[in-house]
């Protein structure tokens, strides 16, 4: 009788009941290693892209704040010879002036302060500012400011957003000397806002002072805050400038 050789190279591996290989103790030791290895990197990942969105999120809100922080204090100071102007002509106008800036007073210190706020307190916001202007200009401007919402119940914006494009009309839109229009639609419908301002160019730019926050500040806000929700078009005609802003509000 022929013995078999315990180190033979034919000899295979034992089957269970089956039929596959039982797998050798180091290619289960390869597994869970390979395992282990999958769940700290991504436990890893996780935690880096965590800290990764911390940092954006405190880089944002930091930037945010220092771009609502240009509050220019000239258009105050303006604002308030304006409003004494009409109080030394003893003009009807002075004491719903002064109403007026309290409000827009309020809503740049307290309210102003938050990442989201009410649609309607910046619509009001938006109005008061309007009225300040309309004060201040009297006849020599036709200001057609209209507001046209679907359902803003629920509806939250960024503060301070939409302000720029509406200074920018009364900025280089108004001259006592020419026959000036500026028109503000802003409609909001199935949570779309959008805002048209279309102002007539003037020959000679107005001594009116902005709040400070610029357009390039707005496109950086709707960036920061909107990202691929918003839409921002800027005309700039021969007789007329036109800006164009739509914002998806979530």
């Amino acid at each position: 009788m022929t013995g078999r050789n315990p180190f033979s190279s034919h000899q295979n591996l034992p089957f269970p009941a089956h039929g596959h290989p039982v797998i050798p103790f180091f290619e289960e030791i390869k597994h869970h290693v390979f395992l282990f290895i999958a769940v700290v990197t991504f436990s890893l990942s996780l935690r880096t892209r965590a800290r990764w969105y911390e940092a954006e999120s405190q880089r944002q809100q930091a930037e945010l704040a220092s771009l609502k922080g240009q509050i220019n204090p000239h258009f105050l100071f303006n604002t308030l010879n304006s409003i004494y102007s009409l109080v030394v002509d003893k003009d009807d106008a002075a004491a719903d002036s002064i109403v007026h800036l309290s409000e827009l007073m309020r809503y740049i210190i307290k309210e102003a302060k938050d990442g989201k706020i009410p649609l309607a307190k910046e619509l009001s916001y938006l109005d008061n500012y309007i009225e300040l202007q309309r004060a201040r200009l009297g006849n020599t401007v036709a200001v057609n400011f209209h507001v046209l919402t679907e359902d803003a119940d629920g509806l939250n914006i960024a503060p301070l957003l939409l302000i720029s494009l509406i200074e920018n009309a009364f900025k280089y839109g108004v001259n006592p000397d020419e026959e000036c229009s500026i028109n503000i639609e802003i409609t909001v419908i199935n949570r779309c806002l959008n805002l048209v301002v279309r102002n007539k160019k003037v020959s000679r730019i107005s001594t009116i002072t902005s709040s400070g926050i610029g357009i390039d500040n707005t496109r950086e806000r709707l960036q920061l805050i909107y990202p691929l929700k918003h839409s921002l078009q800027i005309e700039n005609e021969s007789k007329y400038y036109t800006a164009n802003l739509s914002i998806e509000l979530v």
